[in-house]
């Protein structure tokens, strides 16, 4: 009785799903497309463009998608002229039965911006260059000077060096490039200066630099020095003229 019981079942199944399947695919192809959510997965920190924005963007592009039935558009030709923005990184394009429109977007992330002669930009996390935008700047590690001098791995190198460390990041806010291609940094803290040198043991040098912060200084002397150095054999020199 049990194994007939199975039988009927399977037999149930294997009828019903082909019939249910028939009559979604018949209500897809009478859906219309009711509206366009636009939606940024990372806007805590930047906010380079706007879910309006990114609204407006497609019906701009796409004036008559609203309206239209949902099997007429094609989602990932939206995804390709979305990732045409020089602020986004990754999106996605969807449509849900009930007519709507899905526009998920992930913005890119500067790590540096860079003050080069008169032109003035972003490397992001992957060493792409970026745009400044009109509504938004980004609160990130600033890189001025003779920057050509370093190549951009190097510049790379130590940005995020200071972007991954917690206490770098909250620290330092500024790097300065000479015409030899050595670094200069302003802290945000302290009334002085860091002769930080090439590039050359950069790891080194920050643990050092590191280690007079938290264990060589008191309170008071952050202040008393105008000058710490780190390009010598090693060693950190602090001078307060």
């Amino acid at each position: 009785m049990k194994r007939w019981r199975n039988i009927v079942m399977i037999v149930v199944a294997v009828l019903y799903f082909p019939v249910m399947f028939s009559f979604v695919a018949v209500d897809k192809s009478k859906v219309i497309c009711g509206d366009v959510v636009a939606s940024i997965c990372d806007s805590v920190e930047n906010q380079f463009v706007t879910t309006s924005e990114i609204r407006d963007i497609i019906l701009g592009k796409y004036p008559g998608i609203l309206g239209r039935h949902i099997e007429e558009l094609d989602c990932n030709k939206i995804e390709s002229f979305l990732m045409k923005h020089p602020a986004i990184s990754h999106c996605e394009v969807y449509l849900t039965y009930g007519g709507t429109l899905h526009l998920d977007v992930s913005q890119r992330e500067p790590l540096v911006r860079v003050f080069d002669k008169s032109d003035s930009y972003y490397l992001d996390m992957e060493g792409e260059k970026m745009p400044l935008f009109k509504k938004h700047s980004a609160h990130v590690l600033v890189a001025n000077g003779y920057v050509r001098r370093l190549a951009k791995n190097e510049l790379m190198g130590i940005a995020k060096m200071i972007h991954e460390d917690e206490f770098w990041k909250a620290q330092i806010e500024q790097v300065y490039v000479n015409q030899k291609g050595e670094l200069t940094m302003v802290p945000r803290v302290g009334d002085h200066t860091i002769e930080f040198g090439s590039v050359n043991d950069a790891v080194a040098k920050f643990r050092k630099l590191k280690a007079l912060y938290k264990s060589g200084w008191n309170s008071r002397e952050w202040n008393v020095y105008k000058k710490v150095s780190l390009k010598y054999n090693g060693q950190v020199v602090c001078s307060k003229g």
